[in-house]
């Protein structure tokens, strides 16, 4: 599944991401429009962000409830979702990789990624 921002309208994304997580696309899609009517750049005067205007805020609940170990489904989203920036961010897998584990892990964690991912394919 494609989901370039350049390629897909948000509805389509959050229609296409939805099943994933157990919702009726209508709901987040219409939660989206009420908050920033689907636009990605929205920023509020308080600070809120993108389509589903997120704050700190939210974004500490989710780790807290991350801590709690009783629902991956959020575990693995968030944890795609920092892969995702980081790859926008620094162009390849191994430059993502080597930002997402600990730079003193640096040495043997990008190779053990690239084999495990040979391995999947």
């Amino acid at each position: 599944m494609n989901l370039s921002s350049n390629q897909l309208s948000v509805k389509t994304k959050i229609e296409r991401l939805a099943p994933f997580f157990g919702l009726d696309p209508a709901w987040p899609a219409a939660v989206a429009m009420t908050e920033s009517s689907l636009g990605e750049k929205q920023k509020s005067p308080t600070g809120c962000r993108g389509v589903f205007q997120m704050s700190s805020v939210a974004m500490k609940d989710l780790l807290q409830e991350m801590e709690k170990n009783d629902d991956d489904l959020i575990d693995i989203a968030c944890g795609m979702a920092f892969l995702y920036l980081l790859l926008r961010r620094h162009k390849t897998i191994e430059e993502a990789t080597a930002r997402f584990c600990d730079p003193k892990d640096r040495g043997f964690y990008i190779e053990r990624v690239k084999k495990y991912m040979e391995d999947m394919k």
